[in-house]
């Protein structure tokens, strides 16, 4: 799936998910299922790859520049 976005787009997805991240650490720490615990720790690493894969498009030249 591709999900085109704008510089804009980005930058703003990129912050949600910044600002998300440490809620989610959080509960991952306070949860007491295993399984849960579990789903959450990678939900929290699907988080971080996608921060840095928007970091890495949001460094780079824009077209035509």
């Amino acid at each position: 799936m591709e999900l085109p976005l704008s510089e804009q787009e980005a930058r703003v997805l990129s912050e949600l998910l910044e600002d998300a991240l440490p809620d989610l650490r959080e509960e991952v720490y306070k949860t007491e299922s295993y399984e849960l615990r579990e789903q959450l720790k990678q939900r929290e690493a699907i988080v971080r790859s996608l921060l840095e894969r928007l970091r890495q498009r949001l460094q780079q030249p824009a077209a035509g520049a």
